[in-house]
């Protein structure tokens, strides 16, 4: 069951983006034209997949989608562009990881509306149907310059506010058809690191413990049960960030140390610690990156006292 909103209207937050978006999709439609090519950028879990599919589901439009880190040719997306009907869409997720060979070929195809083929020596030219190239990137700057600059459209998603998150949190309890404390929704939106991915992880979880627990709705003491056996604070820091914060300040008694070190001794992969767990701690002013490494600060050694006094 697909749970995701398929409307602008439904897609919360993102006011800005989503003005402009509607603007184009309108524009196209007038035009009877291709909706401009469109690179969305942003943390993982924004919803840039949703937003993706949204903007076909509006132009009314078919999308191919590919994951780009599982190509490993560039056979499927030419078979995809050779049978393209006009106006359809081709939607590129984690496009970062897409070959620079591929993404040399694809901005050729984006502005010339040509794909060349090579069989038996001989080199063959396809023309396509005008078609839109959606793509979604954590990593914007890895992407070569060329194909970067071929998107007419490129949007960075906003991160959402507390509000926002409740709005979310809510309505995805109502599409699973649970009813919900007002209380509960608050915890839940807090615990997400205001990442809807995140909320609504938290929520299905939150779902099969009320199922268990033969609870009608999600409330308070439901959440707390779920974010305890899921080990997850109400203010979304999880059990290896308190790990984190344990190696800095037992570990390297609050001394500065290389992220080597540190993911040696938390026994956290450096690109997870770097790209999962660092950017929330250091955001909230939870641990600090120095010329001489990491290292705790007073709110982080705060954090992590409250942590041991409450799992003694």
């Amino acid at each position: 069951m697909n749970l995701q909103p398929t409307k602008l209207d439904n897609f919360i937050g993102q006011d800005r983006i989503k003005k402009a978006v509607s603007v184009s999709i309108q524009a196209s439609k007038k035009r009877k034209q291709a909706f401009p090519h469109i690179l969305i950028y942003g943390g993982s879990g924004l919803g840039k997949t949703t937003l993706a599919n949204i903007i076909a589901n509006e132009c009314k439009s078919y999308c191919s989608t590919f994951l780009a880190s599982v190509l490993e040719s560039h056979e499927p997306v030419y078979t995809a562009l050779k049978s393209m009907q006009r106006n359809d869409f081709l939607f590129i997720d984690e496009v970062h990881a897409l070959p620079k060979k591929l993404q040399e070929t694809l901005y050729t195809a984006m502005t010339d509306k040509k794909i060349e083929t090579t069989i038996n020596g001989y080199r063959y030219t396809h023309n396509i149907n005008d078609f839109t190239c959606m793509s979604a990137t954590t990593e914007i700057g890895s992407l070569t310059p060329p194909f970067r600059e071929r998107f007419g459209f490129i949007i960075g998603l906003d991160k959402y506010t507390d509000s926002e998150m409740q709005t979310i949190v809510s309505m995805y309890t109502d599409k699973l058809k649970f009813k919900h404390t007002k209380e509960a929704i608050k915890i839940i939106a807090g615990a997400s690191r205001l990442n809807p991915r995140t909320a609504t992880r938290i929520i299905d979880r939150c779902a099969d413990t009320a199922v268990v627990s033969k609870s009608k709705s999600i409330n308070e003491s439901i959440v707390l049960e779920t974010l305890d056996y899921l080990q997850i604070d109400t203010s979304g820091l999880t059990y290896y960030d308190f790990v984190i914060l344990r190696m800095l300040q037992e570990r390297f008694r609050m001394m500065p140390t290389g992220l080597s070190n540190l993911a040696l001794t938390a026994n956290i992969d450096e690109k997870d610690l770097t790209n999962m767990y660092e950017p929330f701690l250091v955001e909230h002013n939870l641990i600090e990156r120095t010329p001489r490494g990491r290292v705790i600060t007073q709110e982080g050694i705060i954090a992590y006292a409250n942590y041991r006094k409450k799992n003694k």
